[in-house]
């Protein structure tokens, strides 16, 4: 007999190999990404940031702009509209778009 290897509908999955393609997962069977709680466990648990950093100014914003990340980067992965069409441009722009901010610079903060 098998082993069940299925995880639970709500469950968040890092198992793809891609970060891009774990955040696309998000969205099968149902939508995972449901709050920005979720969405900073994701962040964290994706390895975006180094264990321990702190999320707390994620906000409703991020959620939205990792949505858009992810309908955009699915379109590029699962549709793959042939190269060098307006719909294939249109999505790699965007993704472009959307990773063309800085990350935070590193700072310091008191020891515990």
């Amino acid at each position: 007999m098998a082993m069940s290897t299925a995880t639970d509908p709500h469950e968040l999955r890092f198992d793809t190999g891609r970060i891009c393609l774990d955040l696309i997962a998000t969205t099968h069977p149902v939508e995972r990404l449901g709050s920005v709680v979720v969405l900073r466990a994701w962040i964290a648990g994706s390895g975006l940031v180094p264990p321990g950093t702190p999320l707390a100014h994620a906000d409703a914003g991020w959620l939205t702009a990792f949505r858009e990340l992810r309908r955009e980067t699915a379109r590029l992965v699962r549709v793959r509209p042939a190269p060098r069409t307006r719909r294939y441009d249109l999505a790699l722009a965007r993704v472009n778009d959307l990773a063309l901010a800085a990350p935070p610079a590193p700072r310091a903060v008191h020891g515990e």
